[in-house]
């Protein structure tokens, strides 16, 4: 579908440009191909039009304004034109017109299709119309002026309302508040403390990165636990001017232990600290965070890795946590290395792969000399997952993790990232095993299926997601809209306690959006209308790329307020965030230009 929305796209801006040249070209030699190859663009954009609706209505109704009365008018024009009548010039104007309106529909009006968005984009359209049919000097100046004002005004307004106030207070009001609702305060079982401090480290490769660390490394400390741990974190901050916090990606904490500046603390100041308690419930990996200013901090360097071991003894097995991030300047590493690394690993041994993507964008991960089964993904195992081969490529997606589970052969493994061979990780002595073209699993189908926990749903809700014109923070930029709105501005989906919530989440843009709840592990129902037939998929972050529909589901277990966002964090800092709230439960934090909280 991708390759579908950029054709649309494409055509739209071509079949534009043909119609604005038509009118002036009509009586010139020119005039008849350029009216030809305008009509035979609309026709194949009509086509792809109908190639989109039979992905969903969602990706319809502003096509459908422009691209119905232009098919129209170009077949008028095409009538006129070829008998030479004077009506083929008002039709190639309102062709012409069309064309270009179709424009201003798909990037300024998206889904869904309101009033003040027909107004807007057909709006000067009619006001042309009027001064052209308007005799009177006068009147035709008063009209225009009158239309420059209203869109002036318009302007305004709109840029004067998207301006972040000084202090927004997202859910204050009576009831439970998010400060209240935090781990057991006892002592610990388990017990870190991370400082995060600016530093500048050297790279295996000799390279350095101008950092944001925890500890002074890069990744920060990988904190191991076991399932029923109560573990403690101390978070300092010795960063000169930037706050920080915690956010346990993945990790299903107590709604005030979830690290987001402005939701559910505030953030850290230099100098300060903020004690993290939770009990370690579910075994898995998973991985920590700032969140506030966070697409800049994740990217300079503050994260690490979490891993929870099962209770009992654990299994003689080589356990490897393997980060992959992508500093700026395109510098990528591999659980902390920016050349190959070797590890010896005696034969015969178990040895499982914590592969975790603290990036903003997709991953692909190769593993090749030895046959291999994804054992979990996001933290969570799944049922039944088969033997897979060096032809299966894995794409990770932006905040994702599989575990990679393999029985050490006699020769050498080596795990590739984006194709680079000469990088990467090799197990055990020897050349590096090839990695032949391949194909990408398929996560819908992999694994034995199994009955889910889902009878009825109590709330149904529909995410569309896009990139259009938008004010953000008074300045109009190329933003991330969900349903056509930008945070703070996204209205949060309500559910109480004990809801089964349904979410149908499409993306109508050209960006893949890696979707990330917060302290919820959602159900994947479908994807394109085809249900999920292998292992149930119990994922934190699924990544919608362009043209998808995914359709997935949760219990509404956890009280408190959520992020629901984006995690190609860029994408979040230009507006695609809202919350999930939780009926009765309130926020004492705010964000604002005059508080310390900037969660993006």
């Amino acid at each position: 579908m991708s390759v579908v929305l950029v054709l649309d796209l494409l055509l739209m801006v071509v079949s534009a440009g043909l119609w604005v040249a038509a009118w002036p070209l009509r009586d010139t030699r020119a005039g008849t191909p350029v009216l030809i190859a305008a009509v035979l663009a609309t026709v194949a954009r009509v086509a792809v039009v109908v190639v989109l609706g039979r992905a969903g209505w969602w990706f319809l109704p502003d096509r459908l304004v422009t691209a119905v009365p232009l098919t129209l008018a170009a077949v008028v024009a095409g009538i006129a034109v070829t008998r030479r009548r004077k009506a083929a010039v008002p039709v190639l104007i309102i062709a012409a017109y069309l064309a270009v309106a179709g424009l201003a529909m798909q990037l300024v009006v998206g889904y869904p299709v309101t009033a003040g968005g027909l107004v807007a984009v057909l709006g000067p359209g009619a006001v042309a119309l009027l001064v052209w049919r308007l005799r009177a000097r006068t009147a035709r100046i008063a009209v225009m002026a009158a239309a420059a004002v209203a869109l002036l005004a318009a302007g305004v307004t709109a840029a004067a309302g998207s301006r972040l106030p000084d202090r927004l207070d997202h859910h204050a009001g009576h009831g439970v508040s998010v400060a209240d609702l935090r781990g057991p305060d006892r002592p610990p079982t388990r017990s870190f403390t991370l400082t995060a401090r600016a530093a500048v480290v050297t790279l295996p490769s000799g390279k350095t990165v101008d950092a944001w660390t925890f500890n002074g490394s890069l990744p920060g400390p990988e904190l191991r636990v076991t399932r029923g741990d109560l573990v403690e974190v101390i978070l300092r901050n010795e960063l000169p001017d930037t706050g920080v916090t915690l956010h346990w990606h993945g990790y299903d904490v107590p709604a005030g232990e979830d690290g987001v500046a402005g939701v559910t603390q505030d953030a850290v100041p230099p100098g300060g600290t903020f004690t993290y308690r939770f009990v370690a419930e579910d075994a898995g990996t998973y991985w920590y965070h700032s969140h506030e200013l966070s697409s800049t901090a994740v990217r300079r360097g503050l994260y690490g890795t979490l891993v929870v071991d099962p209770a009992g003894a654990r299994p003689a097995e080589t356990d490897l946590v393997l980060p992959v991030h992508r500093f700026g300047g395109g510098v990528t590493v591999l659980g902390g290395s920016d050349r190959r690394e070797t590890r010896d690993v005696p034969a015969g041994r178990p040895v499982r792969l914590r592969l975790i993507n603290t990036g903003n964008n997709a991953h692909r991960v190769a593993v090749s000399g030895t046959p291999y089964t994804v054992g979990a993904i996001d933290g969570r195992d799944l049922n039944g997952p088969t033997p897979l081969t060096a032809e299966t490529t894995l794409r990770l997606p932006a905040g994702g993790r599989y575990d990679v589970l393999f029985t050490m052969p006699a020769g050498a493994v080596h795990v590739m990232v984006d194709g680079r061979e000469s990088e990467g990780l090799l197990l055990g002595a020897g050349a590096a095993p090839p990695h032949p073209d391949g194909t990408e699993l398929d996560i819908t189908r992999y694994g034995r299926p199994a009955p889910g926990p889902f009878g009825r749903y109590d709330k149904d809700y529909t995410l569309v997601l896009d990139r259009l014109i938008r004010f953000l923070d008074g300045v109009p930029g190329y933003a991330y809209t969900v349903n056509g709105d930008v945070y703070p501005d996204i209205a949060p989906l309500m559910v109480d306690e004990g809801d089964a919530v349904r979410t149908t989440v499409v993306n109508r843009g050209t960006d893949s959006h890696p979707m990330h709840l917060h302290g919820h592990h959602v159900l994947v129902l479908s994807r394109n209308g085809r249900p999920v037939s292998g292992s149930p998929l119990w994922l934190d972050t699924f990544d919608v790329l362009p043209g998808e529909v995914w359709q997935v589901a949760f219990r509404a277990d956890n009280p408190g307020i959520w992020l629901d966002h984006c995690h190609n964090l860029p994408h979040a800092r230009q507006g695609m965030v809202l919350h999930v709230a939780y009926r009765g439960v309130t926020s004492p934090f705010a964000v604002g230009r005059r508080t310390p909280n900037h969660p993006e």
